[in-house]
């Protein structure tokens, strides 16, 4: 652990990319990470659905990520298609936190000792207008709000989230895969957890299927420009994991073929088999690990 002028600077991080309920794999991975009580990493950076399952890790709280994830977002008062011609939310997130608030049904285990302000989580947004990534310092106090800003996927929830004068998005428009973030914040080891292989170039086929509904929709230039943005961005991001600096150590946890889940609309049966997949894969990122730190002793 490296410090500089007294400050503790981050070293080991965790960066967890987003996919709506493709996020299931994640939570897999971390839980794996749970169950041995594992918790190396100075800084957690989330994305999204990936910033959902790094605040349930922050917590301890294992299995709430999994829970969450099959039983609120393939409730029918979450995720409604139709709604998108109406001029609806798809996706209800107000819904979605009433039931994971403290008077919720499926309350979030608030631990204030395992989720403060040390803990350095940060959960990844989007300027509504300029595009730009906001990093949101996250803890138990502010996760709600936090991670609702990160997770409004743009024209399913058309509203957006105001924090301190801001109308933020999902954060996956303009950083969706913060590895180049976490180096400049000191971070010299990263571990990046995809929701797709090694090898997605960025292209969504939800938007590219929907590309003939949008040349007809009033908002199309936009979305199309968030899309685009979002692209160059993940392509930026696999430059940099492909060639990082040489004083950075990049480590891949990815699903070893295409997930069955889907961005949103998937069964639970499917989203079981997919956390099962998670899980499996931590385990091995953990038997290596501990074969490295023999090796190294």
């Amino acid at each position: 652990m490296s410090f500089t002028d007294d400050k503790q600077v981050p070293c080991f991080a965790v960066v967890a990319e987003g996919g709506g309920q493709k996020g299931i794999f994640t939570a897999g991975v971390l839980d794996s990470f749970l169950d041995q009580q594992f918790w190396p990493f100075h800084l957690k950076v989330g994305v999204s659905a990936g910033a959902q399952n790094l605040t349930a890790y922050c917590a301890r709280a294992r299995q709430y990520a999994k829970t969450a994830i099959q039983q609120l977002t393939t409730n029918q008062s979450f995720f409604r298609p139709a709604r998108f011609f109406t001029g609806g939310n798809v996706i209800d997130l107000d819904w979605y936190f009433q039931q994971v608030r403290p008077q919720g049904p499926l309350r979030f285990p608030t631990n204030p000792a395992a989720l403060d302000k040390a803990s350095n989580l940060y959960v990844v947004a989007a300027d509504a207008d300029s595009l730009e990534p906001v990093y949101l310092h996250t803890w138990h106090e502010n996760m709600h709000e936090n991670l609702k800003a990160s997770s409004a996927i743009p024209f399913l929830y058309r509203q957006g989230v105001e924090i301190d004068g801001r109308r933020l998005i999902d954060g996956g428009v303009a950083d969706p895969i913060p590895v180049r973030w976490a180096y400049q914040q000191g971070a010299r080891k990263i571990l990046v957890i995809r929701t797709v292989s090694e090898n997605f170039n960025g292209q969504s086929p939800m938007l590219e299927r929907l590309r003939p509904i949008l040349r007809r929709a009033k908002q199309s230039p936009r979305m199309m420009e968030m899309y685009v943005n979002y692209q160059r961005h993940y392509a930026d991001a696999l430059q940099f994991i492909q060639t990082p600096p040489e004083d950075l150590e990049i480590v891949q946890i990815a699903p070893p073929t295409n997930l069955r889940s889907m961005v949103l609309g998937s069964s639970n049966e499917v989203l079981k088999y997919d956390y099962l997949i998670g899980k499996r894969e931590g385990r091995k990122f953990l038997r290596q690990w501990l074969r490295q730190q023999r090796q190294r002793a």
